[in-house]
């Protein structure tokens, strides 16, 4: 009973989402297809007119399927690449698509895609706020990394995925889905915590080496 307290509670506090509200756009986490099919839920609704797929190696045979807002075949687009670098983002505004590839390197996957989002952000001064959707779980993470690299000025919101399946509280350990959050979720906010400063300082230097080289 304590355990099934204990996980109940964890889950709630990784779960920090936001309240759904109108944006400049909406960035969906590479990921579990859900997440996907939220944010172009979203989009259908008018909530931003702007939306940006984060689309991982794994993902791209099942992107074809996904209730697109223009036809598009990112298969064909990523089959020139080698498939373990392969991560692209595909953005739609009114009847346009674009796909971009990404290059993330290294681990801390989520660290370095929105380091990548970033990025992305800084040829688009006119993006103020970001709907940023992910799964429940996943969300604490996501925002830490939001506010380490993410402009100041930008305003962004979390929302989670609505059919993250349920876990299993009662006998979490049984669960695969609930071990893992249970037990991989803590561990890698711990790493996180400890890699993300030392991440802000080098992207800062960066930043100002580019700077140097373009007075």
């Amino acid at each position: 009973m304590i355990l099934q307290k204990l996980a109940a509670r964890l889950y709630d506090w990784l779960a920090c989402a936001d309240s759904v509200a109108d944006g400049d756009l909406i960035f969906a986490v590479a990921g579990r297809e859900s997440r996907k099919m939220f944010a172009l839920e979203l989009f259908s609704q008018g909530r931003a007119p702007k939306l940006l797929l984060s689309v991982g190696r794994f993902e791209i045979r099942r992107f074809a399927k996904l209730p697109l807002p223009v036809s598009l075949d990112l298969l064909s687009i990523a089959a020139p690449i080698p498939a373990p670098t392969r991560h692209f983002f595909v953005s739609f505004e009114a009847a346009k698509s674009a796909v971009g590839f990404v290059r993330l390197r290294g681990r801390f996957g989520t660290l370095r895609e929105i380091q990548a989002f970033a990025a992305w952000l800084k040829d688009r001064p006119n993006i103020n706020s970001v709907l940023v959707v992910s799964s429940a779980s996943h969300l604490r993470r996501v925002r830490m990394c939001c506010r380490a690299f993410l402009p100041r000025r930008l305003q962004f919101r979390m929302l989670a995925e609505p059919n993250e399946n349920p876990l299993e509280w009662e006998q979490w350990w049984r669960c695969r889905d609930a071990r893992v959050l249970i037990i991989g979720e803590p561990v890698k906010l711990l790493l996180y915590s400890i890699v993300l400063p030392f991440h802000r300082v080098l992207d800062r230097s960066s930043r100002a080496r580019q700077r140097s080289k373009f007075p």
